[in-house]
């Protein structure tokens, strides 16, 4: 039996919830609470917790027992971590935008042209600012905490986010900020259209996700005038959006990749 682990039933898990249902695949919604160290969970589980530190741990405590977890939390450590994601990526030779890892925001940072600032975690663009100047830096060093991203501004905020199950892109999605803004996040009420996604883009998700060792993953590429670069891998991404967008059922295409693994 498979076991989706949630904190919230949001419409990602409503939707795996339904295929699984309409595949005739035994699966069993669980929220833990409270779990026994000396207790152990086995059989496959798919953890899909707003939280990524729940997520995390829970992870790694059922893999402990013997589990098959999907996405691991070695992988779940390294997405939900924006500058460890930007470094695998870098090492395996994958474009990323031009990026400075700030540890010591009382220290400083030299700007020069616009750029982007954004905590190493979060999600749906919270946090995150466009910066023009060391005077617009320095206040925002001010009133912020912990490491910080300081990223070249690439293009105009469009993005696309592609989906990568198993090895294959199962879509993709092209996210434009709307008028005022230049966050193209959906949550932001950015535009979302379907997206044909070519060879060389593909090839270019589906290393990123095997880079981080995913199963499944959402992969955001920045998009200037014809230059694409990898901003970051989403180790539990939503779908609702992208469902919307592409009409790809992403939840019966991850159910059916896990049934299949589980063969192996």
């Amino acid at each position: 039996m498979l076991t989706l682990v949630y904190d919230v039933i949001r419409e990602e898990e409503k939707a795996i919830i339904r295929e699984a249902e309409r595949m005739g695949l035994p699966l069993r919604a669980w929220r833990p609470t409270v779990l026994d160290v000396e207790e152990c969970h086995a059989g496959v589980h798919l953890v899909r917790t707003i939280s990524h530190l729940k997520a995390s741990v829970v992870a790694g405590f059922l893999e402990g027992c013997g589990a098959l977890v999907i996405n691991p939390h070695t992988v779940l450590n390294v997405t939900w971590n924006k500058a460890l994601t930007l470094r695998v990526l870098a090492n395996r030779g994958i474009p990323i935008p031009r990026t400075r890892l700030l540890v010591d925001n009382g220290q400083g940072i030299h700007v020069d042209g616009e750029v982007v600032v954004k905590p190493v975690s979060g999600s749906w663009g919270r946090r995150v600012s466009l910066v023009k100047t060391g005077e617009e830096m320095a206040t925002l060093l001010r009133h912020s905490e912990g490491p910080l991203l300081v990223q070249e501004r690439v293009g105009d905020g469009t993005d696309i986010r592609i989906i990568v199950i198993s090895g294959e892109v199962v879509g993709g999605m092209l996210r434009r900020p709307t008028a005022g803004d230049w966050r193209s996040n959906v949550a932001r009420n950015g535009v979302a259209v379907k997206y044909e996604v070519g060879d060389e883009l593909a090839e270019m998700a589906v290393k990123a996700v095997e880079s981080v060792g995913a199963f499944y993953a959402g992969v955001d590429v920045l998009v200037d005038d014809g230059r694409f670069v990898v901003n970051e891998v989403n180790g539990i991404p939503e779908f609702k959006a992208f469902h919307r967008a592409t009409g790809v059922n992403v939840a019966r295409k991850l159910l059916a990749a896990i049934a299949e693994a589980r063969k192996k």
